[in-house]
């Protein structure tokens, strides 16, 4: 793995426009959607209203783990590629409809460009969060600074130093999931044709009925992604302990009360029944009913299937491969190791084509782990 530099510890600067924002942040199909979710109806905090805010895929610094160049040209241009991002559209590329105004939000981003309040990363940040909110069908018009913005981006631990640097008095939740389960999450959403939301709810609890769309998938890149997801939760969980959290998906899933209660008086706010209902624009129940292909949240409560479905969904050997590369995080966190006595030459599933198995063979070997500790 390649050495990081050491995270700074001092920061300056200082936000005028948003207090002690929350990010919600972790690894693909990890549970940061619906840890989001549960701040939603919370009366002192203003979840942002679309599922993702990959911020730094707008400034010029590449993501450990991405193959996508950083973004150059005028800050004109970064606004206008944000303008037609699809992050920042009224209705998702599967036709659901999102709480924000994407005309309206075009506006307000343009108008604080224009007044000269874009001059660099963080006020492109805050210029983007604002706007966002202003556009957004239930801000009643509050002030930014007296509201606990959350937002979500999955893969953006590594940035921290940057946040911190802007927003010293930021909160930053990890949200940790069982690396089987994860993986086996992730998997299945490479592999699974993407359904309509309701037949997506329908099928997730028959993992048979499934509609494949893609052969089996190398899983080196997701390998990568997992360790050095976990490099960063350890490092700025020791450098940052007022600043950084790290939640159990797991835990909870099966104490949620418990745990909702921790990180609200680690948040600073006041714990909330709402805090244990999955809700959207402001308190609405979901009409979205399951994230991942492993299990689902039906009305707004939470479901301890997504615990499990791995048990019966992933392949003995993809198994062992997580029990060879992740035991320290298995061990550290209490998770049960499931290492299943079958030969590594065994293909994961009958759509694995031959030089992708061989590919995946190659995970199991020495070279392979050095590459990944």
């Amino acid at each position: 793995m390649t050495t990081l530099p050491d995270a700074p510890t001092e920061h300056s600067g200082c936000s005028e426009l948003l207090t002690a924002p929350i990010f919600v942040s972790g690894l693909r199909k990890s549970g940061t959607s619906m840890t989001r979710l549960l701040f939603d109806g919370h009366p002192e905090t203003f979840t942002y209203p679309t599922n993702e805010f990959h911020f730094f895929r707008y400034t010029d610094q590449k993501p450990l783990t991405s193959n996508r160049k950083p973004q150059s040209g005028s800050m004109q241009d970064r606004i206008e590629a944000i303008c037609s991002d699809k992050w920042f559209q009224s209705t998702t590329p599967r036709g659901m409809e999102l709480a924000l105004d994407s005309d309206a939000f075009k506006i307000q981003i343009r108008k604080k460009l224009d007044q000269g309040l874009i001059q660099g990363d963080k006020d492109l940040f805050e210029s983007i969060v604002a706007s966002v909110v202003e556009s957004t069908s239930y801000y009643q018009g509050q002030p930014l600074n007296e509201m606990r913005i959350v937002v979500k981006g999955v893969h953006q631990a590594e940035f921290l130093p940057e946040l911190l640097a802007w927003f010293p008095d930021l909160k930053f939740i990890y949200v940790l999931r069982n690396p089987y389960g994860q993986l086996n999450s992730a998997i299945n959403n490479m592999r699974y044709t993407k359904q309509d939301t309701d037949e997506k709810s329908r099928i997730a609890r028959d993992h048979r009925n499934l509609g494949k769309k893609h052969d089996y998938p190398f899983l080196g890149q997701r390998l990568l992604e997992m360790r050095n997801s976990y490099y960063f939760m350890r490092k700025w969980s020791s450098l940052y302990p007022d600043n950084f959290m790290t939640v159990v998906y797991d835990r909870l899933l099966a104490d949620p009360e418990s745990e909702m209660r921790t990180m609200a008086d680690w948040l600073g706010i006041e714990y909330h029944p709402c805090l244990l209902e999955v809700t959207e624009n402001h308190g609405t129940p979901m009409k979205r009913q399951g994230w991942s292909i492993s299990g689902s949240h039906e009305a707004g409560k939470l479901s301890t299937e997504p615990l499990t479905a791995w048990q019966t969904q992933m392949a003995p050997g993809v198994m062992k491969l997580v029990a060879m590369h992740f035991r320290d995080i298995l061990e550290e966190y209490d998770f049960e190791i499931s290492n299943p006595k079958i030969s590594k030459w065994r293909r994961f599933d009958r759509s694995e084509k031959l030089q992708t198995w061989a590919a995946n063979r190659f995970l199991f070997t020495n070279a392979a782990r050095r590459m990944l500790t």
